[in-house]
């Protein structure tokens, strides 16, 4: 009768023995889902916000460049977030088929095909240069820069349209860094400064509107700097950054000031190139390029020549904006 006793016992304690490891598997199993899921929201939300700061980025300099009556990205008024990833992977893929048809050379079929589509975007290029062409004689192009004669005009309709639409924007792009729980203080520091930027514009005080908007940029490597491990990219936007900002203190004449950002942007430049993987081969001629181009600016300031800064600047941001 015991032994029986006994058995039962066993066996009793054999079932909850294996039914707590069962649950314990459950357990361990749904820990592992939920934290999968959760690793890859975050990821989701992580590249979602990564693209919407580029946006800004590219919406910005378009701003600021129009101050100055410059044609930086313009195209990116027309854009969401995800349109201009579209167009900046058709950029690159662009650059990637030039390179490789410049180093193996292209065939007669290739060279009819590029003829072709240069002979329409030339067509196009004429069209819209004719729409653009200032009136009287001359046939000045109005976004020319040297035709300026230093005379750089800013067309407050337009800056005024922009950062209206920027509102729209950023109260989308604000709960998205909230729920990557960005710094609160942080985000509303840019709401705030675009109030400020707004009042300039209002006013017409292009002065205060620029370093106002300059704020705003500056604030983007803070936000890519509290998420993002992709430290090329992180620095890649803090230069950028310096640039724009070296680029308001030029319209405002303040040429030390400028001097200073581009020579810290060269710096972190030169650290970068020397410390990171720069990826393929049209990533890193690109960068090549940059870093020259920075080289460049710094030469025009020592020059203080502004048109040299501006078509330099021109060339150099329209090649940064493919890096992110």
């Amino acid at each position: 009768m015991i032994k029986v006793i006994i058995h039962k016992n066993m066996k009793k304690n054999i079932i909850i023995i294996v039914i707590t490891i069962i649950l314990i598997i459950l357990i361990i199993g749904s820990l592992f889902v939920y934290a999968s899921t959760n690793t890859k929201e975050n990821t989701s939300l992580e590249e979602k916000v990564s693209k919407e700061i580029e946006y800004l980025d590219s919406y910005l300099i378009a701003m600021l460049g129009n101050f100055n009556g410059l044609t930086i990205a313009n195209e990116v008024f027309q854009l969401n977030p995800q349109e201009k990833e579209l167009e900046k992977e058709e950029v690159t893929k662009s650059n990637f088929s030039d390179q490789t048809n410049n180093a193996n050379g292209q065939n007669e079929q290739s060279q009819a095909n590029n003829e072709s589509a240069q002979n329409g975007k030339n067509e196009q290029t004429q069209a819209d240069n004719s729409q653009n062409n200032k009136s009287g004689d001359n046939g000045k192009m109005q976004n020319s820069i040297l035709a300026n004669n230093g005379n750089y005009e800013t067309n407050w309709d337009d800056i005024k349209q922009q950062v209206e639409q920027l509102y729209s924007t950023w109260n989308t792009i604000s709960l998205d860094l909230h729920a990557l729980n960005i710094d609160g203080n942080s985000i509303l520091s840019f709401s705030n400064g675009l109030n400020s930027a707004t009042k300039k514009i209002k006013s017409e005080d292009k002065k205060g509107a620029m370093e106002e908007l300059g704020k705003l940029h500056q604030l983007l490597p803070t936000y890519m700097n509290n998420y993002k491990s992709d430290e090329k990219q992180k620095q890649i936007l803090n230069i950028q950054s310096k640039v724009v900002i070296s680029y308001i203190n030029i319209t405002n004449e303040e040429w030390d000031k400028a001097k200073e950002n581009l020579t810290q942007a060269e710096q972190n430049f030169a650290n970068m190139i020397n410390t990171q993987s720069m990826g393929n081969s049209q990533n890193q001629n690109i960068i090549n390029q940059s870093y020259i181009l920075v080289n460049e600016l710094i030469n025009a300031v020592n020059l203080k020549d502004k048109d040299i800064f501006y078509i330099q600047y021109q060339n150099l941001i329209t090649k940064m904006e493919v890096l992110f």
